[in-house]
Parts: structure tokens; sequence; C-alpha cells
């Protein structure tokens, strides 16, 4: 009897290891990744696996392979995997071990854009553009519309521009809860061009320190009017030692990044549409 149950109890241990052993990966390939019956590209297709779909992988193989996707070698191997419906093999060059978001879909008639990879807070992963001039777009806390691509499908226009600018506000805190000011919204960047990858491609802008900098430079003395109006010259005294927006009592962010898409047709009409992507600030 005491065999049977440290048998049972090896045997509870095998499968507690197995199953910690599995690791989620996401599917990083935008037109699906096939899932085969054996680690073969000639072996049989049982499903094709949807642009960041969450799968188990069960268990590695030593068995490689080299893909030529757009003129670049994409290395891998074949790993074993599992998801809701099917067991079977997948070329592991197309896995992510980041969860992957869905995109994000503009419908602006004859225009569909999709925005890659941002995690959101909104449940609508659409947004129709057709009839109105501009949509708002939650980023979820800890998620950043920077450096994002962004792809053009269906265009039947002329010409498309993508501009981004962002929006920063200003926070400073004082022992007199009523000097505090942590919404100041102050500056609003100039809008500059996206970088252009391919004819349909774009990716967003990502801010660098020279960013900050001209940010600060340009906003100092407005500051510190604006603390003299809500707080008075004495409480200046606190500016003694900060050398910029980054010292204490003082804090910067981004609270805002837009994206401004520039239509023009055959006819050389021009449209414009607008997408806020709105910043939650951590506490």
């Amino acid at each position: 009897m005491n065999n049977l149950k440290q048998i049972l109890a090896i045997g509870m241990l095998l499968c507690a290891t197995l199953v910690t052993a599995q690791q989620n990966a996401y599917v990083a390939a935008e037109s699906g990744l096939s899932l085969r019956d054996q680690p073969d590209v000639n072996g049989k297709l049982l499903t094709k696996l949807a642009y960041a779909e969450a799968i188990g992988v069960l268990e590695e193989t030593d068995i490689k392979l080299i893909i030529l996707d757009g003129g670049k070698k994409v290395s891998g191997n074949w790993v074993k995997v599992e998801t809701r419906n099917h067991i079977g093999y997948v070329f592991n060059g197309y896995l992510s071990a980041t969860k992957i978001s869905k995109p994000i879909r503009l419908d602006l008639g004859q225009l569909h854009v999709e925005i890659k990879n941002l995690a959101t807070s909104d449940y609508k992963r659409t947004h129709g553009l057709k009839k109105q001039d501009s949509t708002t777009i939650h980023v979820e806390l800890g998620a950043t519309p920077e450096g994002k691509q962004i792809l053009l499908i269906n265009n039947d226009y002329k010409h498309v521009s993508i501009f981004q600018s962002y929006e920063n506000s200003i926070s400073f805190m004082s022992s007199d809860a009523q000097c505090d000011a942590k919404d100041w919204k102050h500056f609003d960047s100039e809008w500059k061009p996206l970088k252009q990858i391919t004819s349909n491609t774009f990716q967003t802008l990502t801010y660098t320190e020279n960013d900050w900098k001209k940010f600060i430079d340009m906003s100092m003395n407005n500051l510190k009017t604006e603390i003299i109006h809500q707080c008075g010259e004495d409480w200046l005294n606190y500016f003694k030692t900060i050398k910029n927006l980054k010292d204490h009592p003082v804090g910067v962010a981004t609270n805002r990044v837009f994206l401004k898409i520039i239509l023009t047709d055959f006819e050389n009409n021009i449209t414009e549409k607008v997408i806020e992507f709105d910043i939650p600030q951590g506490c």
C-alpha cells in the first residue's frame, strides 16, 4: 500500500513538473502561423494560428529551420505546442515570449489603418473615422504608443501622410495642499512626420532625452510664473536647488500623444483625421 502511495505521489509530481515546464508564447507572425502535425514544412496543416494568439509550448526540438522573409533570414527550431483545439508543431522564429496585443483598427472608409501591439484599457479595438474627424484611444497603464508599427490597408488615396505630436503635463507639490498643481498642462510639441518603413508601413516616434531637454528649456520660466500666480513668490524657495523639471518637487510626464493622418484623394482634396492616445499616469 505504501509503495502504491509513493508511485501515485511520484506520478502527481511528474504531472506538476510538466505543467510548470509548459511556457506561454504568443504568435508574432502578422499573417498567421501554420500549426502542423509533424515538425516539417511538409507536415499536415492542422490550422492557422492568428497573430497575437496565446499558445502553450510543450517541448522544444533540435530540428532547425531557416526561413527567408522579405529578404531577411529568420532562424529557429520546431517546437511542440498546445492550443485550445490542437497539439502540433510550429516554427518558433515567429513566437514571442511576451504578450502581444491585438491590432487596433481605424476605419477611414477608403483606407483602413492598423496599429500593432498597443495595449489599451478599451474593449473597443475598431474605431470608425468615416464620419468623424477624431477618436480617442485609452492606453493601458505602463504601455506607450511610441515605437509602434502602423500599417495602411486597402489604401485608395493618392497620398497619405502621418504626423505625431505630444502633450506634456507639469506637476509641483508643496506642504500646502492648495499650492499643488498636479495637472497643469503646459506644452504641446510640434508635429513631426513618422518614419516610413515601406510604402504602406510607418513607425511612430519615440521621445528621447533631447526631446525632454527642449521641453525643460522652454518651460522652466513659465513654470515659475505659474507657481507665483498660484502659490506666491515665497514658494519659489523650493526652486533654489532645482536644475531641471525632473527634480523634486517638480515632475513632468507625457500624458497625451497625437497622430494626424492627412489624406489626399485623386482630385487633390485633403482630409485630416486625428487620433488621441490618452496615457494614464501612475500613482
